[in-house]
């Protein structure tokens, strides 16, 4: 078998049917296996996956073991000759994989590509450079100044980091490394596991070529567990690859305190408008159900970029993955667009929310 796409869900259920519907296109000609590992998800993830009667295997835990764990487990389980540790809050287009044999250079440690999210905006988190103690020290206090990678954002080319959200790995090399690093139950894993190629001799390889919609944080609440878990991952990896000195451990665990404290007193403007001027499905037949959510809707067949103002509903009958996401990049930032995705059985419709927020998910 040539590849094992390893997805790890938790309570995103709509979000995870949909990154499905794209993965089983991406590899309708490829020998491959989809493994889906539930995290003891409460809203019916498993039940609803069982009712679709997808081509995968669903290994359900008894309680959510976070990233790293979920995805060792997996990867025990899978067949593959490559290992493609995906997040359930992910479009890909139908060429992707293909895209990585394409591109694939000799030596390549990590291969993962460009991120953009719902909204078309870039995730810089696609590359990155290794952290070092200086990076870390400006990261705990908001500063990104060294933490990204200067590689530009559609070239192609080594980095140090790469993120865990869409990472391909030969299997073999992944045993070689003991995998992700248990001590994370969630962030730092793909920094560290980054760094373990490198110090094996591999090059992790950004492909900026292809690109992939990830909604973020479909998987995540953001409360005080998620930035324990987010600030929590900076320790550990500063204990693991720079020092065991108690002080400056000491020092970082302080200061990622006050930083958790104050951002629970501070928490950021998550206000997101879903009310528009105009409703528009890209499609090729209106949807009753559609217009009792959204009232009356226009049916277009091509794209008009003076679009402005309006709610944007991509039916994924009509358009490929690969057309959504390219409209989704190309209509970034422009006149307050709300872009919606039509799940291809039309029995729901979701949206992100924004940075690290759950998404809208209306089920029809």
């Amino acid at each position: 078998m040539k590849i094992s796409v390893i997805i790890i869900s938790y309570n995103c259920k709509a979000f995870l049917d949909y990154c499905l519907q794209s993965v089983s296109k991406a590899l309708k000609q490829i020998d491959s296996e989809i493994l889906v590992i539930d995290n003891y998800s409460t809203d019916g993830s498993v039940e609803y996956l069982k009712s679709k009667k997808y081509d995968l295997r669903i290994i359900e835990n008894k309680e959510n073991l976070g990233f790293s764990k979920a995805n060792n487990k997996a990867a025990k389980l899978a067949k593959g000759e490559y290992l493609f540790f995906l997040n359930p809050d992910t479009i890909i287009p139908e060429d992707l994989i293909e895209s990585f044999f394409k591109n694939k250079k000799p030596n390549t440690g990590i291969f993962s590509f460009r991120m953009i999210d719902g909204e078309g905006i870039f995730l810089k988190e696609s590359k990155r450079n290794f952290p070092n103690i200086s990076i870390i020290s400006k990261k705990l206090i908001g500063i990104n100044s060294g933490y990204y990678s200067d590689l530009g954002e559609f070239d192609s080319g080594n980095v140090d980091v790469l993120c865990g959200a869409n990472m391909l790995i030969e299997k073999s090399l992944f045993r070689d490394i003991d995998g992700f690093n248990e001590e994370y139950f969630m962030f730092g894993e793909d920094i560290e596991i980054c760094h373990q190629t490198f110090k094996k001799g591999y090059k992790n390889f950004y492909c900026g070529s292809s690109s992939l919609i990830h909604f973020k944080g479909e998987s995540t609440v953001n409360d005080i567990n998620y930035l324990r878990n987010f600030y929590g991952a900076m320790h550990i990896y500063f204990k693991n690859v720079f020092t065991t000195n108690l002080f400056l451990l000491g020092i970082i665990k302080i200061i990622s305190r006050i930083i958790i404290i104050l951002s629970g007193i501070f928490p950021g403007n998550t206000k997101n408008k879903i009310k528009s001027n105009q409703n528009i499905l890209y499609g090729n037949k209106l949807n009753n159900q559609l217009e009792e959510i959204f009232g009356d809707i226009l049916l277009i067949k091509k794209i008009d970029e003076t679009l402005k103002d309006c709610n944007l509903i991509f039916d994924s009958n009509y358009l490929t993955n690969k057309e959504i996401i390219n409209c989704v990049d190309k209509l970034k930032n422009r006149n307050k667009i709300n872009f919606w995705f039509l799940s291809s059985d039309y029995s729901y419709i979701i949206r992100a929310s924004g940075m690290n927020q759950k998404g809208n998910a209306i089920f029809l």
